[in-house]
């Protein structure tokens, strides 16, 4: 009887972690089951025993998927994951047209920072290294949202 227990609340508490936050009561399933696994092979055959996990893994299946088509099946689907599709939408990219443009760092580039371009702040990075606040610079090309930009160097 108290094997029983243990492996229903098990399953209980992994079916409710789909639907809370945290981990906690996947935890606590767990325990719960392993609990009910142990006393369960201390107390029977071997081979009943072997039954008796696999049907346990069976059941830990099941819960899941009860938990999953519970959630799709719910009226409340939008909360858990995005049903549309992400058409139209797009991550940054940099303005191919800035291509060999020239500008003026707004900023340190250690490495990272702000440019002026055509009257207009843009995020850049540095393809050598150091450039100084108000050094000339042109821009070589670009990765996701930043400009790749290299110092103008006279001579």
């Amino acid at each position: 009887m108290l094997i029983s227990l243990f492996a229903i609340l098990g399953l209980i508490f992994i079916f409710f972690e789909f639907f809370l936050i945290g981990a906690v009561f996947s935890i606590l399933g767990s325990l719960f089951i392993v609990l009910s696994l142990i006393l369960f092979f201390l107390s029977n055959p071997i081979a009943l025993s072997f039954i008796y996990l696999a049907l346990t893994v069976l059941a830990i299946i099941g819960t899941c998927k009860a938990a999953l088509w519970w959630i799709k099946s719910s009226k409340r689907r939008g909360e858990f994951y995005l049903q549309d599709d992400q058409e139209g939408y797009s991550a940054s990219f940099f303005d191919h047209n800035l291509v060999n443009k020239e500008g003026v760092a707004i900023t340190e580039l250690k490495t990272a920072g702000h440019v002026l371009i055509e009257k207009k702040r843009y995020q850049a990075l540095s393809e050598g290294g150091f450039i100084t606040k108000d050094a000339s610079i042109v821009v070589l090309g670009g990765r996701g949202a930043y400009l790749i930009v290299k110092e103008i160097t006279n001579g």
